[in-house]
């Protein structure tokens, strides 16, 4: 099998089980993340508690041609935990309906060092749901807790925060080295509508040697003015979210970006933040059917390169796979909002290739899931591989697929190369997650 032509990753489920579920006799060897510091914010008083008892573990270890060895994050919670959080419950319904809390976790946000859970404690009444956003820093190994948002906001478009770098002044090295940011909407008043758009931001405070730290005061969010965007329909999801060059930019995988300038994002001005957006291709563009697969089936965008936004369109045929095509756009230099097709080719053309039929790859369903990785060693700017899984057919047991890499350089409907496959246990999950390989640094972990 030939050298892949990106960088090695660790690849994740996006859902994150609970620690305590793992049976004692799995073999498998899991790692404890340590965390020099945990702290929550704006979480009332029992969020120090609830953090203290919180703790990640990663799977290690294992050969890579192992299809069970793939890494694995999970969260272990105290039983301190479940008592803080019951405290917080109705105590009416409590009594009535059980007391019992399931805790359920999912990865909301990766970007460098940094990783960004969503956790749900859910009573057995099914209400007054307690969450929380938890947020792992490798490079400080820490961990913070945050509140979802405040209680005057709520979300807009999407719940996963994007993280954006922050421009450090000069004598306030270490200060703000990110922020992470959702767009809302907040209420005037308890009995108001959500009619102010918003936009919440939380950076990790200083070092304890700054003497900035004194004034820090364990904040939450902080609430900025934005404008409100035009082309944020009430059907506008942000199935993605990522900076690209100078911009930030939320992606609904069926209708286009909307973005703004990083710098009015994380400047001290008190002018609300002005959003523009690029739309997709029109033959792209569709409305979300419930009985439909979600869109990070058969799409994905994300940035390539420095300055270059691309989008994968996946238009399967169930019946003939062969005939499923693939298409990738590419949008150069915001605030150009011109799609260019990079690529086009269908699955047959994929099918008939010689390193296919030599690896055994299966023909019998659409690729799924598909990610973009920038090329690891290339003269050619803004160039990327694409991932996606081909499903075996299931025979019972686990469920098997193949995450295979294909080469996107060249354009138009060159014949595509492909690069590598690895035979995997088709996991569970709404979303790929792809972190660097050294993002947790314990030895031997299985990596692609």
């Amino acid at each position: 099998m030939e050298e892949g032509p990106c960088c090695a990753f660790l690849l994740l489920t996006d859902y994150v089980r609970n620690f305590s579920a793992i049976d004692d006799d799995d073999p498998r060897a899991y790692q404890m993340v340590e965390c020099s510091s945990k702290a929550a914010y704006g979480c009332g008083p029992n969020g120090d508690a609830i953090v203290r008892g919180l703790t990640l573990f990663v799977l290690v270890g294992g050969d890579d041609d192992d299809p069970y060895m793939t890494p694995e994050l999970r969260l272990r919670a105290t039983d301190e935990v479940f008592r803080r959080v019951g405290s917080q419950l109705d105590v009416e319904k409590t009594k009535r309906c059980g007391s019992e809390t399931r805790l359920s976790s999912h990865i909301y946000a990766v970007d460098g060092d940094v990783i960004v859970l969503r956790i749900s404690f859910t009573p057995s009444f099914m209400a007054d749901k307690v969450s929380y956003y938890l947020v792992y820093d490798s490079s400080a190994a820490s961990l913070s807790l945050l509140p979802r948002l405040p209680r005057c906001c709520r979300p807009v478009c999407t719940e996963f925060p994007l993280k954006v770098k922050v421009k450090v002044k000069a004598g306030e090295e270490g200060m703000k080295l990110y922020s992470l940011v959702l767009m809302a909407e907040r209420s005037t008043s308890p009995s108001a509508k959500y009619t102010d758009p918003v936009l919440c931001l939380w950076s990790p405070p200083p070092p304890p040697d700054n003497d900035a730290r004194q004034d820090y005061n364990r904040r939450a969010w902080e609430l900025k003015a934005r404008v409100r965007v035009n082309a944020m329909a009430d059907t506008f999801e942000a199935h993605t979210v990522f900076s690209c060059n100078r911009h930030a930019v939320w992606g609904d995988l069926a209708q286009g970006i909307v973005y703004c300038d990083l710098g009015d994002l994380t400047d001290d001005a008190t002018e609300p933040v002005v959003f523009k957006h690029a739309m997709l291709p029109e033959e792209c563009r569709t409305r979300y059917d419930i009985d439909e697969d979600p869109m990070r089936v058969f799409r994905t965008m994300s940035r390539v390169g420095d300055d270059s936004i691309w989008f994968v369109l996946i238009e399967p045929s169930f019946d003939r796979p062969g005939d499923t095509k693939v298409k990738v756009w590419t949008l150069d230099d915001l605030p150009s909002e011109e799609w260019s097709m990079r690529r086009e080719f269908r699955m047959q053309g994929l099918f008939e290739l010689e390193a296919f039929r030599a690896w055994g790859l299966p023909e019998t369903a659409p690729p799924e899931f598909p990610f973009l990785r920038r090329r690891q060693k290339d003269d050619v700017e803004n160039s990327a591989a694409l991932y996606m899984f081909l499903r075996e057919p299931y025979r019972g047991g686990c469920p098997y697929a193949h995450l295979v890499c294909i080469d996107l350089s060249g354009g138009g409907s060159e014949v595509v190369r492909l690069v590598s496959s690895r035979r995997l246990v088709f996991p569970l999950m709404q979303r790929p997650i792809v972190l660097d390989p050294d993002f947790f640094d314990p030895p031997n972990m299985a990596v692609f």
